[in-house]
């Protein structure tokens, strides 16, 4: 389960990237897809191993696959907070007298 709340976050921090860039670059449409692919595929997972838990987890690629989330969701969180700067200093420069 953290692993769908973690694309959950990548998804909710793409979109917001999206929303502060105007949706430019186009790129960020397909990561956001990318990600809810990523979701979706966890949570039928997630969803199959309660409807019939056989006690076959693969280990290796849950922690490969969590910690590749733990890493998106820091750099997305780097860049949103990034462009989230960048906006409020080019609104602040926008509004003072010239």
């Amino acid at each position: 389960m953290v692993i769908v709340a973690l694309s959950a976050i990548c998804i909710f921090l793409s979109y917001d990237i999206t929303r502060i860039t105007s949706g430019a670059p186009r790129a960020w449409y397909v990561i956001i897809l990318a990600f809810a692919v990523l979701l979706g595929s966890r949570a039928f997972e997630a969803y199959n191993d309660i409807l019939s838990p056989t006690g076959d987890i693969d280990l290796e690629e849950t922690l490969i696959t969590l910690l590749v989330l733990v890493l998106f969701v820091i750099g997305l969180y780097m860049l949103d907070s990034t462009f989230r700067r960048r906006l409020r200093v080019s609104q602040e420069n926008a509004s003072l007298p010239s």
